[in-house]
């Protein structure tokens, strides 16, 4: 595995919380409900609760994209 393989699933690992093998909703979830109020000031909190937003945004995004392109 290259460099950014390898940070990219370490980071994957670090926020599927609920080890589900996907990133979702409850993944947030679990994640703003385990932190307490120093952890969520914390910048490495906050940059892997956007990158699961957008992760999910991003799925969401595909999935519409599939269904449109098949009703096509």
């Amino acid at each position: 595995m290259t460099s950014w393989d390898n940070q990219l699933h370490a980071m994957f690992n670090a926020t599927d919380k609920d080890g589900s093998g996907t990133i979702g909703k409850e993944d947030i979830m679990l994640m703003l409900l385990a932190a307490d109020k120093e952890e969520k000031q914390d910048p490495v909190f906050k940059t892997n609760l956007k990158f699961l937003i957008n992760v999910i945004q991003f799925k969401q995004y595909i999935e519409q994209a599939n269904e449109e392109s098949t009703k096509a």
